[in-house]
């Protein structure tokens, strides 16, 4: 991985462990490290809700994250961010610390694993 994709706080796997950075300098060892695949389940870890919608041509799938001030983070099935059900970007996020980057971007808040 290229340590300049990485934040403090980006979930990566550390020898096939899923681990956070924890300090800066922990970036400088990206080399290291290998992306998480973004899915479902680290979706729903990070507290987003699936919708499924069913239409005459088919069903469509929308990941939608409510944030407190009552705005509303949403991808698409295949992960690409939407802006109502428009695409916001031109690319579809592949990683975990993507999300995270793009969500802290957007907000100014961290994307953190919710506690149950």
């Amino acid at each position: 991985m290229d340590s300049s994709e990485l934040r403090i706080g980006n979930y990566t796997l550390d020898h096939g462990h899923p681990e956070q950075i924890p300090y800066g300098s922990d970036i400088d060892s990206s080399g290291l490290m290998e992306p998480i695949r973004l899915s479902e389940e680290w979706l729903t870890k990070f507290g987003f809700e699936k919708f499924e919608f069913e239409y005459d041509e088919g069903t469509e799938t929308t990941y939608v994250l409510e944030k407190k001030n009552g705005h509303q983070f949403v991808l698409s099935e295949d992960f690409q961010p939407m802006d109502g059900e428009i695409a916001m970007l031109d690319y579809k996020l592949e990683y975990v610390h993507q999300l995270q980057n793009l969500f802290y971007c957007l907000t100014g808040v961290e994307l953190t694993i919710m506690v149950s």
